[in-house]
This record gives C-alpha cells, structure tokens and sequence, in this order.
C-alpha cells in the first residue's frame, strides 16, 4: 500500500480486519528495550497496536515538523547592536592642528633616461608638508611631526 506525503501528516495504514502479525522471532526470547515514551503492545491486541502506531506517527511528524533539533532552538533573526550613549563623550576633538605653524615647500622630481641620468625635460613639482604642530587641549601638549630631509626631489623657490 502506497504512502504519499502532504502537509497533513500521514495516519496508520493498519485497519481493525487486519491481523497484527506473529511474535517477534528475531528477538529469540531476549528481552525487548523500548523508549518509555511508545508503549508496549500486548499480543492479539489490535487496539493497543493502532494506538502504537498512531503514538509512533506523531513522534514521527514532530521530528520533521518541528524546527527544534537536539534541544537547540533556531537561531533567532540577527539584530544589529546599539550602541549605548557615552555621556562623557567630547564635543569637540582634543588634538588640534596649528595651522599658522605649518611649514610647506615645493619640489621638483625629474624623470630618468635610459642611462640612469635626470632629464631636465620630463619633470613634476609637487608641494610637500614638511612640519606639522599640533595641541592637546587636555593635557595643554604639543606634538610636533617633521617629514625630514630624505633626499628626494629638488626644492625650489
């Protein structure tokens, strides 16, 4: 007899004229170790079968149907984090640029020529920070930052 499967979950197909079908034999007289859950059918007990099968049935169904596996819930929809408000948060920042002491200079960067030498035709000029200051508002600091002396380019002025 055929099963199908829909979204209605399937009953037993063992009907009340049929026989439940002879002893275990391939126990041999063992004991039988059943979950407490089903409970055990009686011999010639075609009513405690269909129970059997109806209880299996539904164990059957909750397994499939039901999104808990291995007692471990399904992951619940990402929220993103919230930051809290930080009362002591600064309006405005501590380090602050000195403009008025910033120091500048243009270079100027030659091209190469197939013998390794400047050639004084190709050439880029380009304005380079060489020293920047700024100040710490809290702790009433300086801190001074200077690009130094690499060799590179030509100044110019």
């Amino acid at each position: 007899m055929p099963i199908y499967f829909s979204e209605q979950a399937p009953t037993c197909p063992v009907s009340y004229d049929q026989p439940v079908g002879p002893e275990q034999a391939h126990l041999f007289g063992r004991p039988q170790f059943v979950r407490p859950t089903i409970p055990r059918v009686p011999a010639n007990d075609l009513q405690s079968a269909i129970l059997v099968a109806n209880i299996a049935r539904n164990i059957v169904s909750a397994l499939t149907n039901n999104r808990v596996i291995n007692n471990v819930q399904p992951p619940r929809p990402i929220v993103p984090p919230t930051v809290a408000k930080d009362k002591y948060k600064l309006k405005k920042a501590r380090w602050v640029e000195q403009k008025d002491k910033r120091v500048k200079r243009k270079y100027k960067y030659y091209a190469r020529n197939e013998q390794g030498e400047k050639d004084k035709n190709v050439s880029v000029t380009t304005e380079r920070i060489e020293r920047m200051v700024w100040y710490d508002r809290g702790w009433k600091a300086y801190m001074t930052w200077e690009y130094g002396d690499k060799g590179e380019g030509e100044p110019t002025r």
